[in-house]
């Protein structure tokens, strides 16, 4: 057999290559893309978590207690008392969330939504009146 030169001369469709014009801009196109992505993901991740930390603030006047989380075993279940008597429990681990008429009920929604994939911080049941 001989070099791979000849087998290019017999078959020149099976030679390498360079890449075209075209594909070099459709891949210089894509990485921009890919770059403006990972910039937009991380704007979005840091106006998410900066909503997070505002509501997390306005939450701790009413926090009453922190409990065991019922799907998770981790101490992290923040009990919420609000303005109009409610109670409200979030896991601060897992994000599981209920609320109730007392304790007791919130609780017992909590734990009846294990497996339901509900996290609180995609959208709180948590509100202060602004009176």
């Amino acid at each position: 057999m001989g070099e791979w030169s000849e087998y290019f001369e017999d078959f020149p469709e099976e030679a390498p290559q360079p890449p075209s014009a075209e594909e070099r801009a459709k891949e210089k196109l894509d990485a921009d893309i890919k770059g403006m992505n990972v910039d937009a993901f991380a704007l979005i991740a840091k106006t998410k978590q900066k909503a997070i930390d505002k509501a997390q603030q306005q939450k701790k006047q009413f926090l009453e207690s922190i409990d065991d989380c019922p799907q998770c075993g981790e101490t992290s279940l923040n009990t919420y008392k609000l303005e109009n008597a409610s109670y409200l429990c979030e896991c601060q681990c897992c994000g599981i969330y209920g609320s109730g008429d007392n304790f007791s009920s919130a609780l017992h929604q909590t734990a009846s939504a294990i497996g339901d994939n509900i996290d609180w911080r995609d959208g709180s049941l948590f509100k202060v009146s602004t009176k």
